[in-house]
């Protein structure tokens, strides 16, 4: 029985939706390019951002469970080698068992491909909100304003180095990186906040909060100036997100340059969330 080989998920499409995003990501430091949004188009802007936060999670979720998956495969496959390269192949049971391991091994292969098309689906259709996004909502204020505007970071107003990216080698190393970075920051991000959950449950119990109790200090702490300023800190890399992940790269070169723009934003967004989760808890925990 022959082994089917399992073709692991491309770099894009690991990549075109890694952050799970704000719900305030009207851009305020580019002249506008279009008449103001009306209170009735704010909403939808905000509507097709919570969408998308949504679409983050779960194929977030999904890219998690084909990372596990792709693991399970690994291990069996680095198994049947072995027993193929050791087993006696006139013992008819031997062969029938490891057969039978090869059948299951092509299973896995067979479903790793259904879980990889639906992440290109997932992809796909994200590429397709944030171009929707971006003619609807991007460079339209809300309103005349004297407030601060928030500047862009420095990171964004600079182009990405095409050295790393103008060799194959450079290509794959630059993949490499940014897996791994990706990797550690939703590994970061589910530490920050199984950290907050638990000062909540503890907290809660300390003070006998009811779950009415309980929702109600959470909405305060998400509706407060504190949490929103750092919502509004997340702007500009939200804006650059959403149009690297709109864009359509024409060659590998391309490709690896929008992720490198992406990679580029990961530090200070890692930052600010670090910031947002430590502001939580101690809200959390200061509160009665």
């Amino acid at each position: 029985m022959k082994v089917a080989r399992m073709k692991r998920a491309t770099l894009w499409a690991l990549f075109v939706v890694s952050l799970a995003l704000s719900q305030h990501a009207q851009s305020t430091d580019a002249a506008p390019a279009k008449a103001p949004l009306t209170e009735a188009e704010r909403t939808q802007c905000r509507a097709q951002l919570t969408e998308f936060n949504q679409r983050v999670q779960s194929y977030n979720a999904e890219l998690d469970a084909l990372e596990a998956f792709e693991s399970e495969i690994d291990t069996l496959r680095a198994a049947l080698e072995k027993e193929e390269a050791a087993v006696d192949r006139h013992d008819s049971a031997a062969m029938q068992a490891l057969n039978a391991k090869i059948g299951k091994n092509n299973e896995m292969v067979e479903r790793h491909d259904q879980m990889s098309s639906s992440l290109k689906a997932k992809s796909d259709e994200n590429k397709r909100l944030a171009a929707q996004f971006r003619e609807a909502c991007e460079n339209r204020p809300v309103a005349p304003s004297s407030s601060v505007k928030a500047p862009p970071p420095p990171s964004l107003k600079a182009q990405p180095s095409d050295s790393a990216c103008g060799s194959t080698a450079g290509a794959k190393d630059v993949q490499r990186r940014i897996e791994a970075t990706f990797v550690e920051m939703r590994a970061d991000e589910k530490k920050r906040q199984a950290e907050v959950e638990r000062v909540a449950d503890a907290r809660a119990k300390e003070q006998s909060w009811s779950k009415e109790k309980r929702g109600k200090i959470w909405l305060q702490i998400l509706s407060s100036s504190k949490f929103m300023a750092f919502e509004r800190e997340k702007q500009p890399y939200v804006q650059e997100l959403m149009r690297v992940i709109g864009s359509n790269p024409k060659n590998g070169q391309e490709e690896c340059q929008l992720t490198q723009r992406i990679a580029a934003m990961l530090p200070a967004i890692k930052a600010i969330n670090a910031r947002q989760y430590a502001f939580m808890a101690e809200e959390i925990r200061a509160a009665k």
